[in-house]
C-alpha cells in the first residue's frame, strides 16, 4: 500500500459519504427493506440523504476551519473534533426527525438513520475522552448493518455486497494505521462499535 493509495481510500470511504453508499446498496440488493421508497422517488430521496449527511455537515466543517475554530479539516486533533461531531449528531438528528415524523418513511429507513445518529453521538462522546476511529465506525456500521439486513430480509440479496464491504473495511483500517492518523487500538474500538451498535440497533428493531 502506498501512502496516496491510504489517502485515496480515506476519502472516497470517508464516514460522510457513508449514508449516502448504504441508501444505494441497499436500494440495488435489498429493496424491499427501504419501502415505501421505490424506483421512482429513489433518486430524489438519495439527494436529500446527500445533502443532510454530507453537504450541510462538510459545509459546517468547511465554516469552521475559515474561522480557525479548527486548524485542518482532517480533524487530527482530538479537542477539535468535539464541535464538529456535536453539529453533526445534530443534522443526522434532524435526519431522523424529518424521515420519522415529517415524510413517514417505513421504520427500517427509521431505525438505519437512527442508528448512524446513535454512532455519531456515541463517538462524541468517546472523543470528550479518547480520540477514537471514526472512518472505522462509519465502515464497521455500514457492514453490521448490511449483515442485520440480511438477517431480517430474507430475500435480499446482499450476501456478496457483504463480502466487498467486509474488503474495504480491512482497506479502511489499514489506511488509517498506514497514514498514522490512529492506533491500533483506535481502529479496533471504532470498529467494534460501529458494527455493535449498528447490528444490534437494526437487528433487534428493523
Amino acid at each position: 500500500m502506498t501512502r496516496r493509495f491510504a489517502e485515496v481510500i480515506s476519502i472516497v470511504f470517508h464516514p460522510l459519504l457513508l449514508s449516502t453508499l448504504l441508501l444505494a446498496i441497499l436500494f440495488f440488493f435489498s429493496p424491499n427493506s427501504l419501502r415505501p421508497i421505490t424506483a421512482d422517488n429513489f433518486l430524489p430521496f438519495l439527494g436529500v440523504v446527500f445533502a443532510l449527511t454530507f453537504i450541510i455537515p462538510a459545509l459546517s466543517i468547511g465554516m469552521l476551519k475559515l474561522t480557525s475554530t479548527i486548524s485542518s479539516l482532517k480533524l487530527e486533533d482530538r479537542k477539535e473534533r468535539i464541535m464538529p461531531f456535536t453539529f453533526i449528531s445534530l443534522y443526522y438528528g434532524l435526519t431522523v426527525y424529518m424521515f420519522g415524523f415529517r415524510l413517514g418513511l417505513g421504520q427500517t429507513m427509521v431505525i438505519l438513520f437512527g442508528t448512524v445518529t446513535a454512532a455519531v453521538v456515541l463517538t462524541t462522546i468517546i472523543t470528550l475522552f479518547y480520540k477514537i476511529s471514526v472512518h472505522s465506525v462509519g465502515i464497521w456500521g455500514v457492514v453490521g448493518s448490511m449483515i442485520a439486513i440480511q438477517i431480517r430480509y430474507p430475500d435480499s440479496l446482499l450476501f456478496w455486497p457483504i463480502i466487498i464491504t467486509l474488503l474495504v473495511a480491512g482497506l479502511v483500517n489499514t489506511s488509517r494505521l498506514y497514514l498514522r492518523v490512529h492506533s491500533p487500538s483506535q481502529v479496533n474500538y471504532g470498529s467494534l462499535l460501529g458494527f455493535t451498535v449498528c447490528f444490534i440497533s437494526v437487528y433487534l428493531f428493523s
